[in-house]
């Protein structure tokens, strides 16, 4: 068996742009996923390009970047896998209504208020919402995006539950890898974090079909895809907060799909429906909802020794010893798509050239936070 230079486990949006990047930095990847590429929660995604329409801070920022980037990204590498189509923003309450008109006076972004060719279909309830409507927009097609940015690098179908590190090469069976990128989401870490909870959100979206033209991304109580020439649609996701898939109840399929078709009849008068497809899965977001790349801390070596509290104050985040060539990418929650292609190319820069990340992005904020409380 080849020594790779990386070893991706998980083949989600963020492994498989991984992947992406770093087979283009001329590095040998092999993808490795228990279920399959886009199997879990990026294949049940809606995968809506769009940036956060809210008043401001570093999540809103960083998405109207990445927003940029990657839709730049697949229209110019994967045009076949995206629709491009204007978005139109409607706030779902007064409190969204503030934060959207608060987009509108800081954003960079060309808008317009203007949205006469998709009027005719909104409900009255929709029309007497605050909106806005996005010139550029798109939706990916999930399964198809990921198997496109996987092309051509060796897969292996296998269920990770440990790692090993001998002689300076990672073990994962019989792969050996120089280095590992952890791209698993809402599933098992692999590496001993005890400082990073993730939240685990459950996602459902429904394909359907239906006789009404959709013209443009709508974005309301969920999020509703413009009608393919087909005539089909996807409406989704429902981000279900309490359902457990890894518990003994099975998840209700009826009851979601009830859900999805009456919050988006809130905003489109969809007429004559039919239900085409199911996707359900875990999505993955952190604490504080920020995403999450980088190398990964060891916080049995770092925290080994005198380290006090005292001492973290007067410690700076690269003096934390971490796991020999261990990283991750993670916490991209309902924006995977959004957030994926740029921060992995960020990702495969700072493995192959040193460039430096984001220091608010990096694994290394939750063990300093951590740290702190163990005294």
């Amino acid at each position: 068996m080849p020594i790779y230079d990386t070893a991706i486990i998980g083949a989600g949006i963020n492994g498989c742009s991984c992947a992406y990047f770093l087979s283009q930095a001329q590095q040998n990847v092999i993808l490795i996923d228990q279920d399959g590429i886009a199997a879990g929660g990026s294949g049940a995604a809606g995968a809506f390009i769009s940036p956060k329409f809210t008043k401001g801070g570093r999540l809103k920022e960083l998405l109207e970047e990445a927003y940029l980037f990657s839709l730049d990204f697949y229209c110019r590498h994967f045009p076949e896998h995206i629709q491009k189509a204007k978005l139109l923003q409607i706030a779902n309450s007064d409190e969204n209504a503030v934060r959207l008109n608060a987009f509108k006076e800081t954003t960079t972004l060309s808008f317009s208020e203007e949205s006469s060719e998709v009027n005719p279909i909104l409900t009255p309830y929709a029309k007497a919402s605050a909106s806005l409507v996005l010139e550029e927009g798109g939706v990916v097609d999930a399964q198809a995006m990921c198997e496109a940015l996987a092309e051509g690098i060796p897969f292996s179908k296998k269920k990770v539950a440990s790692l090993h590190y001998v002689d300076g090469v990672w073990q994962i069976g019989d792969i050996r890898a120089k280095r590992i990128v952890l791209a698993t989401g809402s599933y098992d870490l692999v590496a001993e974090m005890p400082y990073l909870q993730l939240r685990r959100v459950w996602g459902h979206r429904i394909d359907i079909k239906t006789t009404t033209k959709v013209p443009y991304s709508i974005h309301h109580h969920l999020s509703i895809s413009p009608s393919s020439d087909e005539g089909t649609l996807a409406i989704g996701a429902t981000h279900n907060l309490h359902y457990n898939p890894f518990g003994d109840e099975p998840y209700d399929l009826e009851s979601g799909r009830e859900e999805l078709l009456e919050k988006a009849l809130k905003s489109v008068k969809l007429e004559n429906v039919e239900v085409l497809k199911d996707y359900v899965g875990l999505r993955s977001g952190s604490n504080d909802y920020l995403p999450i790349v980088g190398q990964i801390v060891d916080a049995d070596k770092t925290m080994d020794g005198n380290f006090d509290s005292a001492a973290l104050k007067k410690m700076s985040d690269k003096s934390f010893t971490c796991f020999p060539e261990l990283y991750m990418i993670n916490g991209t929650g309902g924006y995977g798509f959004v957030l994926a292609p740029y921060l992995a190319k960020q990702l495969s820069a700072y493995i192959t050239d040193k460039t430096a990340l984001d220091p608010e992005l990096i694994p290394s904020r939750f063990f300093r936070r951590w740290a702190k409380k163990q005294g």
